[in-house]
């Protein structure tokens, strides 16, 4: 007889035919199955819903309109306690869902969240947030500093993500909406984390103007947050830092890529940002000596 849990996992998926199958495979043969599969297909214009229905999921088809959308459809069909997402190429350990739940319902909390094994090009590299420590409750501080959530190692609570209003599906949060909804989530309580990996989440080589798509955003997550937190300098100077970083992040790639000017000009609005900020200061330093 097969154990299950009371989580639907739900999967959105854009032209995900090479992958889905070890996906699926992964879920079907968790330690604790789930009671729902849903595999959301985003406008795909190959095989994958024609893989998902072989392999028993439950797939529903959409136009594209991104992952933030996709998620959403899933969320509109579950029935479960539990709500999981898991990209169409990424895959879980076998008692991933069984370990998050007992996560939750230990805790108390209504959203879990582990680090996960990087994949690229087929290749395990190695864990996504090794070597820096994180703490096993994730609140709204450290998370507007540090997000060291994989969208494919949540697992909550259904109504809690119902609540919080579900992902975002402004065009321009693409790229962060599912930050965006962690941040939400922390508002009301933190977040449960385990440093164990227990997700495989494969990386795909990303792209400049990615990369400025998921500045943008952040800049509106983070705006609305201030506006929020407004007189609070705690916060505002939590934002700020925020957002230095994200600009040092993106001033790495634009020397990466041969633009040292557009660098210097990006890393300037950095330092304008957050002045007195020591962090600031180190990440520079370790940039240079790169």
């Amino acid at each position: 007889m097969t154990n299950t849990t009371p989580v639907t996992v739900i999967v959105p998926a854009y032209n995900a035919a090479p992958f889905v199958s070890v996906t699926l495979d992964a879920l079907l043969s968790q330690t604790q199955v789930p009671e729902q599969i849903i595999v959301v297909d985003d406008g795909s214009t190959d095989d994958t819903a024609a893989i998902a229905e072989r392999m028993g999921a439950h797939v529903v088809q959409q136009d594209r309109k991104g992952p933030g959308a996709a998620r959403n459809r899933g969320l509109e069909l579950a029935k479960t306690r539990f709500v999981a997402f898991c990209d169409a190429d990424d895959w879980y350990v076998p008692d991933k869902l069984e370990r998050a739940v007992e996560m939750m319902e230990t805790l108390g909390a209504s959203c879990a969240s582990t680090d996960a094994w990087v994949v690229r090009d087929d290749r395990v590299e190695g864990r996504k947030n090794e070597p820096r420590p994180i703490p096993s409750v994730l609140t709204l501080e450290y998370l507007l500093v540090s997000n060291p959530i994989v969208c494919s190692t949540v697992v909550a609570r259904r109504d809690a993500v119902e609540e919080a209003g579900g992902f975002d599906e402004a065009e321009d949060l693409i790229a962060s909406e599912d930050y965006d909804l962690w941040l939400r989530l922390a508002t009301k309580e933190p977040i449960a984390y385990s440093s164990r990996p227990m997700t495989f989440y494969r990386v795909h080589e990303g792209s400049l103007s990615a990369n400025a798509r998921f500045m943008r955003g952040l800049e509106r997550i983070l705006q609305r947050i201030a506006k929020q937190h407004e007189g609070e300098a705690h916060f505002q100077n939590l934002i700020k830092r925020r957002r230095a970083g994200v600009r040092l992040d993106l001033a790495w790639d634009l020397i990466g890529d041969g633009r040292p000017d557009e660098a210097r000009k990006v890393i300037r609005e950095a330092q304008q940002l957050a002045p007195t900020w020591k962090g600031l200061k180190m990440r520079l330093r370790s940039y240079l000596k790169r």
